[in-house]
């Protein structure tokens, strides 16, 4: 059936199961990073297309989100225990600007440090407080 005003869509929900052969090809082992634009490289579509289809299906939707997660945890393991060939300071800029992630430093006037790390939101954690700066 045509799409009115334009060409058929190439979606299918079959679609949903090639996340899982993509993710075979990336990660830690492969130097790859899971990613939006891999993932359409690898269904041979626009990225574009693949946010609209994630806003027009719902699990779509979800293997979108799946994939996200999947980026971010990725990226918070390789911050964390990646060795040298990691680049933290594009770890952190991807974390911040894909995952809502992020950091603030308070020095209270007893000269008390505080770094908090915010996930989303309103996930909040202390990484590491009560430390003097005196």
């Amino acid at each position: 059936m045509a799409n009115p005003g334009g060409r058929p869509t190439k979606y299918t929900p079959e679609l949903n199961n090639e996340l899982d052969k993509y993710l075979s090809t990336t990660g830690k082992e492969q130097m790859s990073l899971p990613t939006i634009q891999g993932f359409s490289l690898w269904l041979n579509v626009n990225d574009d297309t693949l946010n609209e289809w994630g806003k027009k299906y719902p699990t779509f939707s979800a293997t979108l989100k799946r994939l996200k997660d999947i980026q971010a945890q990725q990226l918070i393991n390789d911050g964390i225990y990646g060795g040298k060939e990691v680049n933290a300071t594009i770890v952190k800029l991807l974390l911040q600007n894909n995952h809502g992630m992020r950091e603030k430093t308070d020095i209270g006037v007893d000269g008390r440090l505080e770094v908090v790390i915010t996930y989303g939101e309103s996930n909040t954690q202390p990484v590491s407080s009560n430390q003097s700066t005196s």
